[in-house]
């Protein structure tokens, strides 16, 4: 939540904004607040710009502009206002004036309090263009006379200083040159085509009528003759049949001569080509239904194109291997040996290598024992007691043994 703004001027342009919604009926409507100049658009108005000062010119102003511009969006019709609008020339700021002034007088019979407010706008207008200084006619400008005049007509309102004294220095000119006009404006005040209709009398009446164009109201007479020449191609009483009637008695005797021998030679070529389908129809056995035609090839290639085949697969047999050789030579050993227990539990009784190990152990073995006799024979030796062979195969030194 944004926090609150300590701008004194906030509150008013909040209440403005709202207020000039509801008169322009348009809830959807933008305001926003400018040092620009005030405009209006289909879906925006933009406002003077209001100080924090809030002067009591600033405030009138604001809200004299506001009420011009949302009863102009109120009760204006742009469409209405492109159709008869003068497309250049005094002429056209005289309508712009006029129409201006038709709305803010419906406006301010409606809605009371608008009267005063535009006043105040008026009068700063008036006053910031020096209008309340022009004292010679030519120096007024006659399209801004014509506004205040029909606004004071339409109202009955007395106009500020600067706007009273521009309508005044035009006022006997605009009543002279259209004063039978100017009777017929109460009832052209509320329909914005009537007053359009008016506004553009008004302005012929006072010598401007060569920039007004085309009368809107005029029908083309091209686009006459356009809808009554469809009106009479939609005629329900016409027929085609009668319009081809009319052109046969209107043809020559030359040209009817031709269509029918046209029309023969039409009527020859069907029998031909009758015959030559029931000759067709006869020729063809019968129970034989006719075959339709092949669909077309999907593609450009070769139809009898395979996708595989093994004319040139190459072929390769399985290599044979020769069997490896066999050790049957070598003989079992027996587990019945007096060898070791741990030699003979380290060899497998059909391995040729364990047994030859096993041999040679069992070598040692027999000459360790033949020299241990031969020392206990030997004099002045005493016997030993025998150790237990903790090792594997624990050889006798060659130097030990007496050969």
């Amino acid at each position: 939540m944004s926090p609150p703004s300590d701008n004194p001027a906030d509150p008013f342009k909040k209440a403005l904004t709202e207020a000039t919604k509801v008169m322009a009926d348009d809830r959807e409507l933008t305001v926003s607040f400018s040092v620009d100049p005030p405009g209006l658009t289909h879906d925006s108005v933009r406002l003077p710009q209001v100080s924090r000062r809030m002067t009591r010119d600033e405030v009138l102003l604001a809200r004299g502009t506001a009420d011009a511009l949302a009863l102009r969006h109120r009760y204006h019709d742009a469409a209405v206002n492109a159709r008869y609008q003068p497309q250049s020339g005094i002429a056209r700021d005289l309508y712009d004036a006029m129409e201006g002034a038709r709305v803010e007088a419906v406006g301010a019979r409606y809605m009371p309090g608008t009267a005063g407010n535009i006043d105040a706008k008026i009068g700063s207008d008036a006053r910031r263009k020096g209008y309340d200084q022009i004292r010679d006619k030519a120096d007024a400008p006659l399209a801004v006379a014509a506004g205040y005049l029909i606004r004071h007509l339409a109202t009955g309102r007395d106009l500020p200083g600067g706007a009273d004294n521009v309508m005044e220095l035009w006022r006997g000119f605009i009543e002279d040159q259209g004063g039978a006009r100017l009777e017929d404006l109460a009832e052209a005040l509320h329909d914005q085509k009537s007053f359009a209709r008016f506004a553009r009398e008004l302005i012929r009446d006072l010598g401007y009528g060569d920039q007004l164009g085309d009368d809107p109201d005029m029908e083309d007479p091209d686009q006459e003759d356009e809808a009554s020449e469809e009106e009479d191609d939609q005629d329900p009483d016409s027929t085609g049949e009668d319009d081809e009637d009319d052109q046969e008695d209107e043809a020559s005797p030359e040209q009817s001569q031709d269509q029918q021998q046209d029309q023969s030679q039409a009527q020859v070529s069907m029998d031909d080509q009758a015959e030559a389908e029931d000759a067709e129809e006869q020729e063809m056995p019968e129970g034989e239904a006719p075959q339709d035609p092949s669909p077309p090839a999907a593609s450009d290639a070769d139809p009898n194109y395979l996708v595989f085949e093994t004319k040139h697969d190459e072929e390769i047999a399985p290599r044979i291997w020769p069997k490896p050789p066999s050790w049957s030579g070598c003989a079992p050993i027996s587990t019945s040996s007096s060898t070791p227990s741990r030699a003979r539990s380290a060899a497998s009784p059909t391995s040729c290598s364990a047994g030859f190990k096993r041999s040679r152990t069992g070598l040692g073995s027999s000459i360790a024992r033949k020299a241990s006799s031969m020392r206990a024979a030997l004099p002045g030796s005493s016997p030993t007691p025998r150790r237990p062979c903790r090792s594997r195969s624990r050889r006798t030194p060659s130097s030990a043994i007496p050969w």
